[in-house]
Order: C-alpha cells, then structure tokens, then sequence
C-alpha cells in the first residue's frame, strides 16, 4: 500500500511542477505539510521526493527546504561514467585496500541521505583503490541494516556496489551524484598521499531501490591526473561503476 501511495504522491508533484504549478526556484511543501495534504505517512512522501530528486527535478537543501531546479523530463539516454571507462581499462592493475569496517553513529549530512533519524547507528566501510601502489581513490560507503561480519569477512573488496548487490542483497535501482573539485584535508590527503590542500575530485553519490528508498551513501575522493571524470550515453543502457 506504501508503494502505491509513494506513486500517487509522486504523480501529483511530477504534475504540478511540469505545469508551473511549481516554478523553477520555488520551495516545496514541507514534508509535515505534504502528510496533511495528502493524507499519508512520512515514508511515501519521502520516497516521492526521492524519486523527484533522481529526476533531476528537485534538490533537497539543509536549512532552506525542497527546491524546485528544473522541469524537463529526463529523456531515454542515461548516463554511463563517470570513471568507467578507465575502470574497464585498468582493471586488472587495481588494488584496494579496506581501511575499515565498523558501526558509527551517522553524522547529519549521512542520516540526511540515507533517511534515517539522527544518530542513528549505520555502518561505514572505508577502502583505498590503488594503481601501481599509488593510491588514488578514496571511498566511503554508509549503509543501514547490512550484515557487517560479511563484508569483514570479505577483506578486501574491489567493487564494493557489486559485492553490496550479491552479497548483503542491496537492490540499487536510481542513483542521484554531485561532483565537485575541493582541497584535500587531512584524512584525505594521508590516505591519498598528498599535500593538505592538493586539489582532488569529490563525488557524493546516493542509491536508491526500487521503491526510491535511500540504500547508499558513498562520499568517495580521486587524484583525477590520470582519472577524468568522463560522461558517455546510451540510449538503452547505464553503467555505475564503483
């Protein structure tokens, strides 16, 4: 019944915001607001608004509310990048180190993505990709609800989207990521092996399932010299690597 309310709600404000109901610009209801409107519960609401987000319709800022950033359909050609193409290509060279597994508390920004309430305890895996014994990616992944003693037990994981789909039975469906260039501090730059303030490549990715629930958050870094982001489509096919 929750997947068919999420459906309706999401219709609605699909709707609305391809008909200038909602211009570009303009706050959304709240998310108490939207329950009153249309009578349901606080999961269909924030599902719909998942959804949205894939689309590409609205974006979700902290202190401020939902925004409305664009009205354009999301046509049939999906994305597939942005490092795969380098991926394919190297590999058999690639190393990856996990650096840890553990269960934290979810800092606002992680609780935020992954739909949970604040400190809520989620786990965190922190693994190093490294090429001819240079490390050049670092990534952070945060699920809920996952078996932690399966992926200690796996060591070391090369392709941890993968070994999260066949292995814990994370269903990812619709992705949504940010990219940003940004200074290395000081975790990032040990870890990487360079200067505090080296620039580097930020991506903030967050995982759907089917029912636009949030399954993953993976904040990862990359020395892009030799790693362009790079962006191809495909009209019937998407790749996510990583």
């Amino acid at each position: 019944m929750e997947t068919k309310l999420n459906i309706q709600v999401f219709e609605d404000l699909f709707k609305k915001i391809k008909t200038d109901y909602y211009k570009l610009g303009d706050k959304l209801p709240t998310e108490m607001q939207m329950r009153e409107i249309y009578g349901v519960s606080r999961a269909p609401i924030r599902q719909a608004l998942g959804k949205l987000e894939a689309e590409g319709l609205i974006e979700r800022r902290p202190g401020i509310g939902t925004v409305v950033i664009n009205n354009e359909v999301s046509g049939p050609w999906l994305p597939m990048g942005g490092f795969s193409a380098n991926l394919s290509k190297k590999w058999s060279q690639l190393k990856c180190s996990t650096i840890d597994v553990s269960k934290v508390v979810a800092e606002e920004e992680v609780a935020q993505k992954l739909d949970v309430d604040k400190d809520s305890v989620v786990t965190r895996v922190m693994r190093v990709r490294i090429e001819q014994d240079v490390p050049t990616f670092l990534l952070i992944n945060y699920y809920e609800n996952v078996d932690i003693e399966k992926i200690k037990e796996a060591g070391e994981i090369l392709n941890m989207r993968q070994f999260a789909n066949e292995v814990l039975g994370v269903d990812f469906a619709h992705v949504t990521e940010e990219i940003r260039a940004v200074e290395a501090d000081m975790q990032t730059s040990f870890y990487l092996e360079v200067e505090e303030g080296y620039p580097i490549l930020q991506i903030k990715r967050t995982s759907y399932n089917s029912d636009f629930i949030p399954v993953e958050y993976v904040t990862y870094y990359v020395k892009s010299e030799n790693w362009p982001y790079k962006v191809m489509y495909n009209r019937n096919e998407g790749n996510l690597d990583l």
